[in-house]
This record gives structure tokens, sequence and C-alpha cells, in this order.
């Protein structure tokens, strides 16, 4: 079936929202517009598989999903729906589903609830793969956010081989749950991710996080700071401050763990008051030297 066209007012918000920054006052009032349009399915159809409309509508789809997850729906399979049209590719996945899986979490509706296990890939290209590889990038990011890390591999046994190791991101989801298991194989398996997928953010950062949680892992402080160090990083990124103020803690560098801690902290948005409890129980450590 034909997608229909995107109208022209819908248009000028999609692009509205692509050229204004994140946040501002003309960005929130196109979203707003967007939202309200009672045929927001229809207009989002047309605009995930327009190149010039696919990120703002990729935006949209966020917010929308965000909001069944505030109302407590079973939203995973909405977000593969939609990523699905798109014919998102891993890396768009991933960029997707890792934030979008926190978020839910701290809402008390994870992915896990709606999700028993990853489903197995219908085989289909096109929309029919990304909807899968969305559905399996949620269920186990939901696993790696409550450190399910024997779930995890467990459901990764369970599935098919070619399932399992399908995309690169859900190979190095495979890799986080070996390292946080502080397992030496995960530290080859991560070699192995990083030299695929280059300084994708997502497939550092869950190498970085398993790498932290890995206390009995070799040298686990230097295995940290080197990744750590990969341009994939932002320099104010908070979670990679704070994994890097622990791995300096535990080298005995206090004065730059404290930097790096405090870094962190003036880095991290205002609206995580979980994560900004994390990082004051790392500072905590981090001062108990005094």
């Amino acid at each position: 079936m034909p997608v229909p066209p995107v109208p022209d007012e819908a248009r000028a918000d999609f692009v509205a929202l692509a050229g204004t920054q994140d946040g501002s006052g003309r960005a929130r009032e196109a979203l707003s517009s967007l939202l309200e349009r009672p045929d927001i399915d229809e207009v989002l159809a047309g605009a995930l598989v327009s190149h010039p409309l696919r990120s703002a509508a990729l935006t949209v789809v966020r917010h929308k999903v965000r909001h069944s997850v505030d109302a407590d729906a079973a939203w995973p399979r909405e977000a593969a729906h939609w990523l699905g049209l798109a014919g998102a590719d891993w890396s768009t996945s991933a960029a997707f589903c890792a934030p979008l899986a926190w978020y839910a979490r701290a809402r008390r509706n994870s992915a896990v609830r709606h999700l028993s296990d990853p489903p197995r890939s219908s085989g289909r290209d096109g929309p029919g793969r990304s909807h899968d590889t969305v559905l399996r990038h949620l269920h186990l990011v939901g696993l790696r956010y409550d450190f399910r890390c024997r779930t995890m591999l467990d459901s990764l046994h369970r599935m098919p081989a070619g399932d399992a190791h399908s995309d690169p991101y859900t190979r190095s989801l495979k890799a986080f749950a070996l390292l946080a298991r502080s397992d030496p194989s995960g530290l080859a398996a991560a070699e192995r991710s990083l030299a695929e997928a280059g300084d994708n953010l997502q497939v550092c950062h869950a190498l970085l996080h398993g790498m932290w949680l890995g206390h009995d892992l070799p040298e686990q402080a230097r295995h940290i700071l080197d990744l750590a160090a990969r341009p994939a990083f932002p320099p104010d990124d908070p979670i990679m401050l704070f994994r890097t103020a622990t791995a300096l803690r535990k080298l005995g560098r206090r004065r730059e763990a404290l930097a790096a801690i405090d870094d962190a902290v003036e880095s991290l948005d205002p609206c995580q008051p979980e994560v900004h409890a994390d990082l004051v129980r790392e500072r905590t450590l981090i001062t108990a030297w005094d």
C-alpha cells in the first residue's frame, strides 16, 4: 500500500523540529503540534520513509512511545512498529532503544514486563527484520539495566544461532553480560565488538558498563580507562566520567578520580536523580580516603 504524502503543515513542523535546538521553544511547539494531530499515525508513516524528515520523525516517535510508557501501556511493540516502518538499521535501533529502555525502567514500566524472551527472527528483510531487531534490543537492554546477566546469556543461548549473532549491538550485549560476570572471555568479545562496530556510542557504553560491573576481571581498571578514552564518548559524558572515576579510585589515583566524579556531577541531566545518587556514592568512596 503506498504511503500518503506528508501534508505541508506537518512537513513544516518536522523541518522546524529538525532545524532547531532540541528543547527550544520552537522545537517544543513543533513537537506538540505534531503529537496533537488526529492523523499523526498516517503522518508519521509518511515522514519515516522520507529521508529528509526521518530524523525528526524518530524524535516524534520517541515522545509518542514515552507517552505510552507513562500510561503504563504495553509499549515495546509500538516502538518496534514505528522503527520497522522506518527500516531502522541496528545502530539506529540501538540509539533509540537504550535510552527508551532506561526511561521505561525509571517509570516502572520496563520492557521486560512485556517481553518474556527476545523474539525469533521472522527472516524477513525490510520492516520485519527491523521490527524483530528492536524487540530483541529492548528485551536485552532491559535485562542489562537490571544487571540480570545470567538471564541475558540464557536468552541468547535459547535463540537460534543466526538470531543471537544477528547484529553488532546484540553481540556487544552478549559481551556485556560476560564482562559483568567477570568472565575473561568477555574481554575478547569486547575487542571483537569494538573492531566490528568501531566507535558506536551504544556499543561502547554497553561494554564500558560490563567492564565496570566485572569486579574480578583481569586489569579491570586499565580496561575501563582504555575504553573510556575512545572518541565515541563526548568529554562531558557523565556516565563515562562516572566509570572513569571508579577505575581511577581503584588504581589509587584519588585526585584524578575526584576531578572525574565532580565533572560527572556537573554534566549530569538534572532530571536523573537516580543516577545522581550513584555519583554521590562514588564520590563518598573516593573522599573516604581522607
